[in-house]
């Protein structure tokens, strides 16, 4: 006589499991832990790992994004700001919640990443630079004064002085400048020669006499008084 086929009992990953697919990929949006995850489908913690290997559907659907996902991507545009205020790695890294060591991990694996990082501060280096340049040939700019005077009767005018003024170039500015954008002709050099600190004040001297001797002197231009409005206006004595 034919054994008969006992019908097959399903398994905890069958009955608590599969069904509740759509439940356990919200719960993976919602960030709820595998432990958390284990409790609602009333299984162990280790059942839970033990599916996950086993199971490739269920390990597809239990992969969670990672942080650069989460904390990176909708915050790009964040962290090119920070960059072009001049925020260092580390302190990017705080703001965003993840470990330093992690911020290099990611730059280095996300090619784009890496290239916003690299492109933000450039820009940054770039106003800096230009910055420093100014400073080191010297500016124009004006200066605006409001003067308010009043007459013999009591009547108040105002008028509106604007002065022409120049910025002399900055040598700390000229030397820094030098320094790093012609290295092998302004840097420092220690060498065995007689009197050699001596020669380079006279150089250096002489280079800053040569500047100043371009100097633009400050020129000075008043705007009168006059009856228009947007120059001045008068009060009454009321």
């Amino acid at each position: 006589m034919a054994k008969e086929n006992k019908p097959k009992k399903p398994t905890k990953y069958e009955l608590n499991v599969e069904p509740r697919f759509d439940e356990i990929r919200q719960w993976i949006k919602d960030a709820v832990t595998d432990d958390e995850i284990a409790v609602r489908l009333e299984i162990h913690i280790t059942t839970l790992y033990e599916y996950v290997k086993i199971h490739p559907k269920f390990t597809k659907l239990m992969e969670r994004p990672s942080k650069y996902e989460t904390h990176i991507v909708p915050r790009l545009n964040e962290i090119r700001d920070w960059c072009r205020e001049g925020l260092t790695n580390e302190q990017m890294a705080e703001k965003l919640g993840i470990h330093p060591a992690t911020w290099y991990e990611y730059a280095k694996k996300y090619p784009t990443f890496n290239e916003l990082i690299n492109w933000s501060k450039s820009v940054a280096i770039n106003r800096v630079e230009s910055s420093l340049f100014k400073l080191a040939m010297g500016y124009d700019y004006e200066e605006i004064k409001t003067i308010v005077e009043e007459d013999k009767n009591g009547k108040k005018k105002t008028r509106i002085e604007k002065v022409k003024r120049h910025q002399p170039p900055n040598p700390t500015a000229i030397s820094f400048y030098l320094k790093n954008r012609a290295p092998n002709e302004w840097n420092d050099r220690r060498e065995l020669i007689i009197d050699t600190k001596a020669a380079e004040l006279e150089r250096k001297q002489l280079f800053l006499d040569m500047i100043e001797a371009d100097v633009i002197e400050a020129e000075y231009e008043a705007i009168e008084e006059s009856s228009h409005a947007e120059e001045g206006f008068e009060e009454s004595d009321a």
